[in-house]
Parts: structure tokens; sequence; C-alpha cells
């Protein structure tokens, strides 16, 4: 049907635009492990403060743009089963609140950097001990964040199975790539050492099905 042609490419044209930002936002957010464990941390995060709020803002709009999608699936979703639509709305309204959390511990983090530069180098092992908690929060908060993603990506994944909007592979591995990325924040969770290839093997998976969607939309659905 035209009209689930045009719904499949809404929806890829949302994940082009998420992936457009949200790799800008990883780059612009600077919290990596170096720079944590750097002896003047807090003055780098000073020196980054612009680029970090460039990071926040981005990654507040690629969470509202997930919400978007998740807006644009719900009717699909309830036609196929009310239940799963509502509790698949309601994982996404939970992780867009954990979203906003997190980047607030980031905000927070700037505040106190300023502040550390302003104080010189007064108490500065409390002010790096507070900072680096402050990271704590933003990246306990994140994991939860990308578990939420992660169920919310399944149940939209096992829809799409079901319905084969599009091929039954595609579908097939978005559920095992999300899983994977959901095992994977419980072990950092668990302190778990573990590959980034845990996470970066989903986001080849998103581009292969934005690309699709984006050039073919859903197919007409048939029956399981």
């Amino acid at each position: 049907m035209q009209t689930n042609q045009k719904i499949g490419r809404t929806i890829g044209f949302l994940l082009l635009i998420i992936i457009a930002l949200g790799i800008p936002s990883v780059i612009f957010r600077g919290l990596s492990s170096s720079l944590v464990n750097s002896s003047d941390f807090l003055s780098l995060v000073s020196e980054n403060a612009m680029e970090m709020r460039i990071a926040v803002l981005l990654d507040i709009i690629v969470s509202a743009l997930w919400i978007a999608v998740a807006a644009v699936v719900f009717p699909y979703l309830k036609k196929f089963n009310n239940q799963l639509a509502l509790a698949y709305m309601a994982i996404w309204s939970v992780y867009f609140g954990i979203i906003i959390f997190s980047n607030i511990s980031h905000l927070s983090l700037i505040s106190l950097s300023q502040e550390f530069e302003t104080m010189g180098q007064l108490n500065s092992e409390y002010f790096t001990l507070v900072g680096r908690l402050k990271v704590d929060d933003y990246f306990w908060a994140h994991f939860f964040g990308i578990m939420l993603y992660a169920s919310a990506a399944f149940i939209f994944y096992y829809f799409l199975f079901h319905k084969r909007y599009v091929p039954r592979f595609l579908s097939l591995w978005g559920m095992i790539a999300i899983s994977i990325v959901f095992v994977a924040c419980w072990l950092n969770i668990f302190e778990v050492d573990i590959s980034f290839h845990f996470f970066s093997q989903n986001g080849l998976h998103m581009i292969i099905l934005m690309g699709w969607l984006v050039a073919k939309g859903f197919s007409e659905p048939k029956a399981p």
C-alpha cells in the first residue's frame, strides 16, 4: 500500500536525522576515559563547555526524534497488539525522562568546572572528586537509558518481524543486535570489561535499516 510505503519512508528519514545528529552529539560530548582521568580534568571540561552544551542539545533533539518515531509506529503497533503498543510508548517516555536527567548531570558538571576555574586550585581534589561523580551520574543514567531504548527497539523489530513490513532478516538481525546491546549494558553495570563492538554492531544494523526504509518504505503486510 502507498500509505505504508510513505510511513516507512518517514521513519527512515527520521532515523537518518537521528544518525546525522547523534554522531556529532557523541563527538562533542567529550567524556572519554582519557579526559576524566586527566590531572586537569575540570579545566578541560571548562575549555570544552560550548561543545558539550551543543552535545546536550543534540542529544535531547535526538531523543525527541525517537519519541516522534514511536508516535508514528504506535497506531500500527496498536492494531497488532494494544498492550504491546502501550508498553512501547511507556518505555520511550521513561527513556526520555532518563535522557533529560543524564544531560542535567552533564550540565551540572560544566557548572562545577566553571566554579573550579573561578576558585583556582583551592579544594581542587574535592572539585575533581565531585566532577568524577557527576560523570558517573551521567554514564549510569546513560546505560539505563540505552537498556530502555533496547527494550523499545526489540518490540519494534518483533512487530516488523511478524508483519513483514521489511525483509525478515532485517528485523531478526535487529532483535539480535539490540539484545546484544541490552546484555552489554548489564555487563558494564557489573564492571565486566567488554568491547565497544558490542554496541557498534547495532549502529551498522540501524544504518542498513534506515537505508532500506528510505529507499523502499514499508512493504504491504503479509500474513504470518
